[in-house]
């Protein structure tokens, strides 16, 4: 009876708010056309933002968002993708803006649909080779990561990602004052149950290990949510193609900053997408501000 009653109170307390969108693509001068993506676990709502000039299997870059936001928090990306030559799919994941409803939601389930999403751009008759970037933020990020540590992606953006969800369930427990010795334990080992995953193979930390494509980590130096610090692990953990930019003046929401940082996700995606320049010891940081 209790593990019942806790398992409905953790889907209740964890349940990602929906929120409708508070944009449209057009409201910065792009047209796009919604679609509907059918997957096994629902329809996906998304907005594919197509290139001026026609041209078969140019890239597609697929942007995912975080949890309890939605497609519409991210097209501050998408004039800066277009400018660089590539078509856009914004979508909303399960449980979010216009997508299916569903139980409950998960980082892997967040992947799940990235995957859903990346298969529909394969499947059109103009991007049936195109390469494919992934841009997520937050659990959008986390769930990139552990897309590409299994499917193939030509380059993957990853912003404000966090290291490994244990911390993040412990941060949660401590706010909420249920860090009592044993309880913890007990309710991390009770959500890994739930989602069907162990945090140690689904952890960014160790998924980005597995990652052969080139990875762009971006991360707010100020960020209350995430720490910089989980930034910093992942690059330490990462394979030699990865770059961290970190955002001076800003936090978990990048936003604010998406004019000083656009140019430089818009850098690696062309030395890695269009120009196909990358070279696998071009490890670094640096401090964008």
């Amino acid at each position: 009876m209790f593990n019942r009653l806790f398992h409905h109170w953790l889907l209740k307390r964890f349940k990602a708010p929906r929120r409708a969108h508070t944009r449209h693509p057009t409201d910065l001068g792009l047209n796009a056309t919604e679609k509907t993506l059918q997957t096994p676990h629902g329809p996906l709502f998304a907005w594919w933002i197509e290139y001026p000039q026609p041209s078969i299997n140019r890239p597609v870059a697929i942007v995912l968002h975080g949890w309890g936001a939605n497609a519409s928090d991210m097209l501050d990306m998408a004039p800066y993708l277009q400018t660089l030559g590539c078509h856009i799919l914004l979508f909303d994941a399960r449980c979010h803006g216009n997508s299916a409803d569903a139980d409950f939601t998960s980082m892997p389930r967040f992947a799940e649909d990235l995957e859903a999403a990346r298969a529909w751009v394969l499947s059109q008759q103009h991007t049936l080779q195109s390469p494919l970037v992934a841009v997520g933020h937050s659990v959008g990020a986390a769930a990139v990561l552990l897309s590409a540590s299994r499917t193939q992606w030509a380059a993957v953006v990853s912003m404000s990602a966090f290291a490994h969800p244990a911390d993040m369930m412990w941060r949660f427990l401590r706010e909420h004052r249920l860090n009592f010795p044993g309880l913890g334990d007990w309710i991390l080992k009770h959500v890994q149950q739930t989602i069907g995953f162990q945090f140690d193979d689904i952890a960014p930390q160790n998924t980005i290990q597995k990652i052969a494509c080139p990875v762009l980590l971006v991360h707010g130096a100020q960020d209350q949510d995430v720490p910089l610090a989980e930034a910093q692990k992942l690059s330490a953990c990462s394979p030699e193609h990865c770059e961290l930019i970190v955002v001076q003046g800003v936090g978990h929401d990048l936003r604010p900053a998406i004019a000083t940082l656009a140019p430089s996700v818009g850098e690696f995606i062309q030395v890695n997408i269009f120009q196909n320049e990358f070279a696998p010891n071009r490890m670094f940081q640096s401090d964008l501000g």
